[in-house]
């Protein structure tokens, strides 16, 4: 009773990730998702006995054990070493930002994540771009989005602070165009899903051996709910989330701000650093005692070259590897993961330099502390790349990582901008104070 197993072993367990390759391994297509639920549909008609001995969705699901080792062995030969924990095993790391200005522009961390995955179109023949994206009919709940041309992948490429089922729209390209080559970006779990559904021997699995020919991830600190969208846009933003007709997570400035536009024609700017501080509200116990900044799997990952954009929020600037302003770290993996970011320098669609890796990244220490946590806590949680691998550090509550500036506490109120448009009026206070890095690179 395969969608039984799933259900005690992963979603009574709160360890789904809500990734989606459920939906997608599905051999009899009878798993949706109500929210970020996976549920057997109307169709699956005597409910889990339409599974027989089918135990496909439980095979691919990484939510328990994402099997990580054995994903290494395949693609790099050998596990990651100790001092590898948490990076991975990798073939080099460079500074990368695009060339293109409205990329650049459009992008929260320079659009290395976009300019790789245009650069697979040409390169490797790619037919489709799996991204996320927004809903139709909802502008601000996040929802996968395929493209089949690079100038689609623009209004993608920002990172989206928010847990959406993913995978399952892939069903549709093995359906519907089955001899499409797949590009993809994801966080951990995405990737995760995707290469233990790629060993196994069914139709879905073959298909996406076949046809999934290009991964990227975005480093990931924690996702937040659709409610930790839905709030921040109610008690931070002060407009009701029915009046939205856009949102973009990292707009603006670097290193951007939650940007809402209503059906009214106005604008509210909420400052990042407060989203993430009520994001804090709005988390799974599978995203909060997940063992992976990355998951180390992808042909390139690519975290934010600025260590802390908690920070660069507070305080409106931002330099780190000798270069100010937004771009990312990009850690080559595979041979083709190096074959494209080639063919992106080369094609100009991006430019890199050198870095050494050093300095903290606070969205990985927040990362490192939870999980700690969590290990000592005596709760099921997932199983992290290294079997047996426990973190020595001392472990510290997640506030004081993103705690407030003080001078700004009392600047909470929002009002209407000069321009016209309505704002959060913490906007132009930047002042010192502590954070976080966020959940990666923009795509």
């Amino acid at each position: 009773m395969g969608f039984d197993e799933l259900r005690t072993a992963v979603l009574d367990t709160r360890l789904c990730t809500s990734c989606g390759v459920c939906e997608l391994a599905c051999p009899k297509e009878v798993i949706a998702f109500d929210g970020l639920e996976p549920v057997l549909t109307a169709a699956a008609g005597l409910g889990d006995e339409a599974c027989g001995d089918c135990h496909d969705c439980l095979d691919a699901c990484p939510g328990l054990d994402p099997r990580t080792p054995d994903a290494e062995l395949r693609l790099f030969g050998r596990v990651r070493e100790a001092d590898e924990r948490w990076i991975g095993v990798y073939r080099e790391v460079v500074g990368a930002r695009a060339r293109d200005g409205r990329l650049f522009e459009a992008s929260a961390s320079g659009g290395s994540i976009t300019g790789l995955l245009q650069a697979s179109i040409d390169r490797l023949g790619v037919d489709t771009v799996l991204t996320m994206g927004r809903a139709a009919g909802t502008a601000w709940r996040a929802a996968p989005s395929l493209s089949e041309s690079a100038a689609e992948l623009v209004e993608t490429t920002q990172s989206t602070y928010q847990l959406a089922p993913y995978l399952g729209a892939l069903r549709t390209v093995m359906r519907q165009r089955p001899e499409s080559r797949v590009a993809m970006s994801g966080i951990a779990c995405h990737v995760q899903g995707v290469r233990k559904l790629q060993t196994l021997d069914t139709e879905a699995g073959r298909w996406a051996r076949e046809h999934v020919v290009f991964v990227v991830e975005l480093a990931c600190s924690s996702g937040t709910t659709p409610r930790g969208t839905e709030a921040m846009i109610e008690d931070l933003g002060g407009v009701a989330p029915d009046s939205v007709t856009r949102l973009r997570y990292r707009e603006g400035e670097y290193p951007g701000n939650i940007r809402i536009w209503t059906d009214d024609g106005t604008r509210r700017d909420v400052q990042f650093w407060k989203a993430v501080r009520h994001f804090a509200g709005n988390k799974t116990h599978r995203c909060l005692s997940c063992g992976d900044w990355m998951s180390g799997l992808a042909d390139v990952s690519v975290s934010d070259g600025d260590p802390n954009i908690f920070a660069a929020s507070v305080t409106g600037t931002a330099s780190v590897d000798g270069v100010a302003g937004k771009h990312g770290r990009v850690f080559v993996r595979t041979e083709r993961g190096a074959e494209v970011l080639r063919h992106a320098v080369g094609s100009g669609v991006l430019e890199t330099w050198p870095i050494d890796l050093v300095g903290m990244n606070l969205g990985l220490e927040r990362k490192r502390n939870r999980r700690a946590t969590y290990e000592r806590s005596g709760q099921l949680i997932p199983a992290g790349p290294i079997p047996g691998f426990v973190e020595e550090l001392e472990a510290r509550p997640d506030e004081e990582f993103i705690a407030a500036p003080v001078p700004t506490l009392a600047a909470g109120a929002s009002g209407r901008n000069g321009d016209g448009t309505n704002g959060d009026v913490g906007n132009s206070d930047r002042r010192n104070g502590n954070g976080r890095a966020g959940n990666g690179a923009a795509r």
